[in-house]
């Protein structure tokens, strides 16, 4: 009934070919940008958060006059470039050249001059296809991976290949590249590498099946004024009993303000049918060997029938689908009216989120938050393999050689020992340093500066994925010493109940066969399942019978993918 996560070996033969071939000593941490108020914690040099890369510790700069061992640029740093880039996360107009000394180290360091287009979560997907699709991308990007898609332009011409001898030039890139899973596979695919990965985890990978980290928040104060148990855990309707007894008993005093339940379209889609159904936007090979659709199946019915009685009984904002780049958390953490909400939950970002939560209603919350998982009605956690990556870097096709390569350098720096600390903790020597041991203490005291390291008003406004990280900052979090050790094993505790409160029917295995399989009709029933569903719970009428005439809308699209796909690999 319940399932063991698979320890993932630190040690990959693939690896220590890289090594060699590199002729480079070792491998690349990764991290989070989570800051607090700690500066005695530390993280020693040579715990768990060493990966087993192809890099030295990244102290040579000039190409060819690097010590052996060193880590060495494949460009010449002494020509400056400049390049276009685009990715979700930016701050628009900010200036990631020399906006703030991070971004200055980087630029000096590369001898680059960056422009940046900013995306938001509500745009990042559709702008950039159509930049690609007309020719117009920006030298670099930051490509969420839908398959279909990517396909399609490969096809046709619209994104970089990589040089085939990549791997060799920039051993550190590589290392990670082959963690993701997703780019090996990809490779295999298109004969050929157009798509980078960045790992979400190098050596504290959670589980096999990799679990995703969005998760519940509720105010434990609220629950315990109502007399709610507090769990590691919860059912969707259980989440939703605690949410009608605060609607009725209001026991922060909010009044007219308050939402029970804070989500926007994605979050909520995710809180009320994915945890219900697993294959809640994609097909399946079923028990007998044939594959189904998900949105055709009775698990995502009964999320739907949850989402729409939530929505109906005033549990959800009546404008849920309205909210747009992820403000609903704002409304738990920083303006104290809601009492709970399903949101991004990865270990890197806790600290600044709860340091919000105090700082913007005056309580500790430690003592006043529950984080916690959330189940299907069958009491099992449903999720399909995350994939470890999030975010695929791309390149025009029109990218100059120069720019690609420093470009890479960038990356296969970040990707060392320094690099990747200095993404996640900020400069050497300032932010951070090492004791006599060779622990990573840190010297940022957020107390004490008044604001955090990242963030529009933190000391580094540039700081986040955009400087080139190719290592996500996921893993590095759980021993980041800037990090709250209760969030960091409370974090733990989370990823590790998810794959022990699961059966392997509920979370599964990526099913390669089908994620990486194309075609014209499996392009036509690309569906924005997250709008659809949104739709079908806000429509007057019974929520089944406009279920049913859904799923019979969406046959002629289906049907011919489902033929395919059980003609060539059904059982």
């Amino acid at each position: 009934m319940s399932r063991l996560a698979k320890p993932v070996s630190l040690v990959l033969a693939v690896l220590l070919v890289l090594t060699l071939a590199a002729a480079c000593a070792k491998k690349s941490d990764n991290g989070s940008s989570g800051s607090s108020s700690s500066t005695t914690t530390s993280t020693s040099q040579n715990s768990g958060t060493s990966s087993s890369s192809s890099s030295s510790d990244g102290g040579g700069s000039d190409s060819g006059g690097a010590a052996p061992g060193e880590w060495r640029p494949q460009s010449d740093l002494s020509k400056k470039v400049k390049f276009t880039y685009t990715s979700v996360q930016a701050i628009e107009g900010y200036d990631y050249t020399k906006g703030d000394p991070l971004a200055q180290y980087y630029s000096d360091k590369f001898n680059y001059e960056m422009d940046v287009a900013a995306l938001n979560w509500d745009n990042w997907n559709e702008r950039l296809r159509i930049w690609i699709n007309s020719g117009d991308m920006p030298d670099v990007a930051v490509y969420n991976y839908i398959h279909a898609d990517a396909a399609a332009f490969v096809e046709q011409g619209l994104i970089k290949r990589l040089p085939d001898d990549w791997k060799q030039r920039w051993p550190n890139v590589a290392a990670v590249y082959e963690r993701t899973t997703l780019g090996p596979q990809m490779e295999k695919v298109f004969g050929g590498t157009y798509f980078l990965p960045r790992a979400r985890f190098m050596d504290n990978l959670p589980g096999d099946p990799l679990p995703n980290h969005p998760s519940v928040f509720i105010r434990k104060d609220w629950a315990e004024a109502v007399g709610f148990p507090v769990k590691s855990a919860y059912k969707v309707s259980e989440i939703m009993e605690y949410a009608r007894l605060i609607k009725e008993k209001d026991p922060g005093n909010v009044g007219d303000k308050l939402i029970p339940i804070a989500e926007n379209t994605n979050h909520a889609v995710d809180l009320f049918v994915a945890r219900n159904s697993t294959y809640w936007n994609q097909f399946y090979k079923d028990k007998d060997g044939k594959y189904k659709w998900g949105g055709a199946s009775e698990d995502t019915l009964r999320g739907l029938k949850l989402f729409s009685e939530a929505y109906r009984s005033g549990l959800l904002a009546q404008d849920f689908y309205t909210v747009k780049n992820e403000e609903h958390g704002q409304y738990f953490n920083i303006q104290g009216i809601a009492g709970a909400t399903f949101f991004q939950a990865p270990t890197s970002n806790l600290q600044p989120y709860y340091n919000d939560f105090k700082n913007n209603l005056g309580l500790d919350p430690y003592e006043n938050i529950i984080l916690a998982t959330v189940l299907g009605e069958d009491g099992y956690y449903h999720q399909v393999d995350l994939i470890n990556y999030w975010g695929t870097i791309i390149f025009s096709p029109n990218i100059k050689d120069e720019v690609f390569e420093r470009y890479m350098d960038i990356l296969d720096y970040n990707a060392t020992r320094e690099g990747y600390i200095i993404t996640n903790m900020g400069l050497k020597d300032v932010d951070w340093t090492y004791d006599a041991s060779g622990n990573i203490v840190s010297l940022y005291d957020e107390e004490k500066e008044g604001r955090p390291l990242a963030g529009t008003n933190g000391k580094y406004p540039s700081w986040g994925y955009l400087l080139g990280s190719i290592i996500l900052f996921d893993d590095f979090a759980f021993d980041n010493p800037n990090t709250d050790e209760r969030l960091r094993e409370l974090s733990k505790k989370v990823y590790r109940e998810r794959t022990e409160i699961a059966t392997p029917e509920t979370f599964t295995a990526i099913d390669w066969d089908y994620f990486t399989y194309d075609s014209p009709s499996k392009r036509r029933a690309e569906i924005d399942y997250y709008t659809e569903y949104a739709n079908l719970i806000t429509q007057p009428g019974d929520i089944e019978e406009n279920w049913r005439k859904w799923v019979e809308s969406k046959m002629p699209i289906i049907q011919p993918v489902l033929d395919e796909l059980n003609e060539k690999f059904g059982g």
